[in-house]
């Protein structure tokens, strides 16, 4: 927590002969960032990238296979914990022989369920053609013995049958409506076999939709479809067999050929990791970053696989090449409590942090819930936003994150609920143990005006601290820096002071004058005078006005004359908080009030209660929506500004996303 985890650059030369039970140790501790050999200096010793692609196309093979089994038994796909990575090159002959053996169960009893599937689709099909044909009483065995008539069946919208009959005004044909389905009419068109291509064009020009049928089909339409409903019982009923024996079957290697993939993904990850190793005669070499923690365990087990044949290194971050010239980023690995880690979704949508920084994710999670809470704060709101998150976090895998956020904002809720005596919107149930937020609107402001002043102080003091881990000295005497922090920290105090116990003495503002007038000189004159000193020792000796130097001190004075109106509104900007809190009081109002009116005027208390809990639930939806933005617009704009630079490249280690072919 405010730090990312502390990192170390580790670097694997093994036998070829050894690679794949070296690979197998990588995916049992998961927490290794690859580096890609070509983009360090180790690619200049030619190491060579290199992928198994006869056994990565295994891989892929079987990998459809187990997903075909697994969709044609209809068992849902869930994440399995797979105990040890496998090896990939001879993990694969046993999964190979596992799926062979599943299949040789299963296949025939699938594949004669899909084609009795298929059968049963073609009967219901043809059974819904016959039953529009049903009502003329067609005898199809002798309409398919006529010997100069031809005959079609189908569907024409209502409107075009007028201009059908016009456009066949030329030949003998005969039109016969059977039945109207849904603006349809279900037509039997005839006409001689000479004229049959000009029917069958002037019926597409009606936008005709045919009816198909077998000439095999004998008999009066009726007689057919008694057949073919009996048949049609048959078919189900022999399909409902075969559906209980692929249920069985599913009960029996669904988990089996859930795991079975699982190790596939697993071991298809490891060979695609490949990809950034370095391969030279029979020696490969991989290097990535791994937690501290974690090299001596590697090493051992690393040397015990390959018979003390490999040799593991370890450098310090400091000491790499690479990262000192800025080609390589250490990567950020999040180092937070459980109840904070899922606040690092918003830290990222934000920027990822340098390794330098100040890791803000803890700061984030507990500021957003403070203005959560005081936004919106209502005991049965924050109960109702704890069990929708709950919900999620239940029942929703993929936003399990989201689902935890929403809990504790709504605890955030409740607690605030409780101190401002509110339980939807009802404010004569409980107690308010610090104020009515209707009641005490001028406090209210000064509180959301703290909160501000404390926030954005404590995002220069984090600023602060980056300044000096990352050796941007410069920096402190510039309005983002020490001297913009003390003068702020100057004119708050003298806000804070005014608020709290009056107007400020003359020795005060006398001294507040002073030391404003100073920093503000040193905030403007710190970038010119840096510049000057570095052009005049490029510059003749005793030259004392440099080019440019006026410029450059116009861009600085108003540089920090925004930075300073920056921090004043970013403070004003605080008071939203009092603002949103003040509106969300005042909607319950406006339902109350509105829950009242329906009474009065239906004279019945169904219909206030129902007004009320509407209310509530737009209330819920919208105010809830609204105060999240907000609360996010002021920790990225008014907080985040103030020391988050970000740039940082993320942690992604070997298995943080499985994907199939």
């Amino acid at each position: 927590m405010f730090r990312p985890v502390k990192l170390t650059r580790v670097t694997i030369q093994t036998p070829e002969e050894y690679i794949s039970e070296v690979m197998a140790i990588l995916g049992d501790l998961r927490l290794l960032h690859l580096i890609r050999v070509e983009e360090t200096h180790l690619g200049r010793l030619g190491y060579v990238a290199h992928v198994n692609t006869t056994l990565l196309g295994r891989y892929d093979a079987l990998l459809v296979r187990i997903n075909r089994l697994l969709e044609d038994l209809q068992f849902p796909r869930s994440s399995q914990v797979v105990g040890k990575t496998p090896r990939p090159d001879k993990v694969i002959f046993r999964l190979e022989e596992e799926c062979t053996a599943v299949e040789k169960e299963s296949l025939e009893v699938l594949e004669q369920r899909n084609k009795l599937r298929s059968t049963l689709f073609e009967h219901q099909t043809l059974i819904d053609r016959l039953r529009l044909l049903e009502p003329a009483g067609l005898e199809l065995d002798r309409l398919y013995s006529l010997r100069y008539t031809t005959f079609h069946a189908g569907l024409i919208p209502e409107e075009n049958l007028e201009r059908l009959e016009t456009s066949l005004g030329e030949i003998h044909h005969s039109l016969i409506p059977i039945d109207r389905k849904e603006g349809r009419v279900v037509l039997l068109a005839m006409a001689l076999k000479e004229d049959e291509a000009i029917l069958l064009r002037a019926l597409k020009s009606a936008f005709w939709d045919p009816l198909e049928l077998s000439t095999e089909l004998q008999g009066s339409v009726t007689s057919i479809l008694e057949r073919l409903t009996g048949e049609e019982q048959q078919l189900e009923d022999d399909l409902a067999e075969l559906e209980n024996k692929c249920k069985a079957l599913a009960h029996q290697f669904g988990g089996k050929l859930q795991q079975l993939r699982e190790e596939l993904l697993l071991g298809r990850q490891l060979l695609l990791a490949q990809e950034k190793f370095g391969q030279i005669d029979h020696t490969y070499l991989l290097t990535g970053w791994l937690p501290i923690s974690l090299f001596d365990d590697l090493k051992q087990r690393v040397m015990k696989a390959s018979s003390d044949k490999a040799l593991v290194e370890q450098i310090d971050p400091a000491e790499v090449k690479e990262v000192r010239s800025g080609i390589l980023s250490i990567p950020i690995l999040f180092n937070n409590p459980a109840l904070i880690r899922p606040f690092e979704r918003l830290t990222t949508l934000y920027g990822t942090p340098t390794y330098e920084e100040v890791e803000p994710t803890a700061f984030l999670a507990i500021t957003f819930l403070l203005l959560f809470g005081i936004m919106f704060g209502d005991v049965g709101h924050g109960a109702v936003l704890c069990a929708l998150g709950y919900l999620v976090f239940k029942k929703m895998f993929r936003y399990l994150d989201y689902g935890i956020i929403l809990m504790e904002c709504g605890l955030s809720a409740i607690v605030f609920g409780i101190l401002y005596g509110s339980v939807f919107g009802l404010e004569d149930l409980i107690p308010a143990l610090w104020m009515r937020p209707m009641e005490n609107i001028s406090y209210f402001m000064k509180v959301s005006a703290g909160i501000g002043i404390s926030m954005i102080s404590t995002g220069l003091i984090l600023n602060l601290v980056n300044i000096l881990r990352q050796h941007r000295y410069g920096e402190l005497l510039s309005a983002s820096g020490l001297a913009g922090a003390l003068f702020y920290w100057l004119i708050a105090g003298l806000g804070v002071r005014y608020f709290l116990i009056g107007p400020p003495s003359a020795f005060e503002i006398l001294f507040a004058k002073a030391a404003g007038g100073l920093l503000f000189t040193l905030m403007i004159l710190q970038r010119p005078v840096r510049q000057l000193l570095a052009r005049r020792s490029r510059t003749k000796k005793g030259r004392f006005l440099v080019p440019g130097i006026g410029v450059t001190f116009l861009e600085s004075l108003v540089e920090v004359l925004d930075e300073l109106l920056r921090y004043l509104a970013n403070t004003a900007s605080f008071v939203r908080i009092a603002a949103f809190a003040l509106a969300h009081a005042g909607l319950f109002m406006a339902v109350f009030t509105l829950a009242d009116m329906v009474r009065s005027a239906q004279g019945s208390g169904f219909f206030y209660w129902l007004t009320l809990i509407l209310g509530n639930v737009v209330i819920i939806g919208l105010e809830g929506l609204v105060v999240s933005i907000q609360t996010v617009r002021l920790e990225y704009y008014e907080f985040f500004s103030k020391f988050f630079r970000g740039g940082g490249k993320p942690f992604q280690p070997l298995f943080e996303e499985k994907g199939t072919p």
